[in-house]
């Protein structure tokens, strides 16, 4: 695909990082689109009919595009509306009032863009008011009326002992996304910024699962959590900068850690960080597409200050 005519896909693919995407054309159409990393993934990731799901989670509306409808190895990619925001909510409803809307089928390879296929997918009038009625009740902020098993069910999260992490688990770096926790305090109050924080970082969790790339979703990390003063410490241990490398110093949006974190009112900024240098504490631990959340206790609190004395001697017990 010539670089020059097709810049502003380039700009979503290669500088954004994005593996799929909706998007308004010329005649106010939207297009939707999936970037596979060559030809090859394509054909091992979409068999059968391709199909459109409308789901909701976290009061966010979602277009899940399955393209694996195997039902022990699903594969869908969701795309999110926030119907409160009025361009996103405009972008959702063309999607239903359009008489079909396009799916391209895009490889990304050695900086090149290639054009794989292109379907056009439609809804019936059930489908088409089901989701109006997810739109509409969303708006309102009335989960009553929303349809039945509208909401994406969480999969069965088992809990397992933190200490049951191995060293090398526990020592390793990470990225650190700050907020101002105690303006989010005063705001929402403890419980709902909680939730708030929690929320979003599982459904960045939920991305993870279904992203395009195997590697990302076979990937292992830990999340963590520290107050230092005003501010929280959300980390992700490792960085994942591995899985998504960032293209001409923009930011990392193909993360969706950074894509949903970064989009909170109290974010500030994210540095490179060490759990053990500022006294964090583990969350929740991703493993291949099972999420475990994480027992803490006063055992652990103890590993992790020795841990801590022997990463950075000197330093002050930040586990007092």
């Amino acid at each position: 695909m010539d670089r020059v005519r097709y810049h502003d896909l380039y700009q979503l693919v290669e500088a954004e990082g994005l593996p799929y995407f909706a998007r308004l054309n010329g005649r106010a159409e939207v297009e939707l689109y999936l970037v596979f990393e060559t030809v090859d993934a394509f054909s091992e990731q979409t068999r059968d009919a391709v199909s459109i799901e409308f789901k909701t989670y976290q009061n966010k509306l979602l277009a899940v595009i399955w393209t694996l409808s195997d039902p022990l190895q699903p594969l869908g990619f969701p795309l999110s509306f926030d119907i409160r925001s009025a361009e996103e909510r405009y972008v959702a409803l063309t999607i239903l009032q359009q008489p079909f809307t396009v799916l391209h089928y895009l490889a990304f390879e050695e900086g090149q863009l290639t054009h794989i296929y292109s379907e056009a997918i439609h809804f019936s009038a059930e489908e088409v008011s089901r989701a109006k009625d997810m739109v509409r009740s969303l708006y309102d902020g009335n989960p009553a009326s929303m349809p039945k098993a509208a909401e994406v069910r969480e999969e069965e999260t088992q809990t397992i002992p933190a200490m049951s992490l191995p060293d090398s688990v526990l020592q390793e770096m990470g990225m650190a996304f700050i907020l101002q926790y105690k303006r989010m305090l005063a705001t929402h109050g403890e419980e709902e910024a909680q939730h708030l924080l929690m929320s979003t970082v599982k459904q960045a969790v939920w991305v993870m699962r279904r992203h395009t790339r195997s590697e990302v979703r076979d990937s292992s990390f830990t999340v963590w959590a520290a107050e230092q003063g005003e501010q929280l410490y959300l980390v992700v241990t490792p960085s994942l900068s591995h899985l998504f490398e960032v293209v001409h110093m923009s930011e990392d949006e193909a993360n969706p850690f950074s894509r949903f974190l970064m989009t909170l009112p109290d974010y500030v900024q994210t540095e490179d960080a060490a759990p053990l240098r500022l006294g964090a504490f583990p969350l929740l631990r991703y493993e291949s597409g099972q999420l475990y959340h994480l027992e803490l206790d006063e055992e652990l609190q103890e590993h992790l200050a020795h841990l801590s004395r022997q990463a950075f001697p000197g330093a002050s017990n930040p586990y007092k």
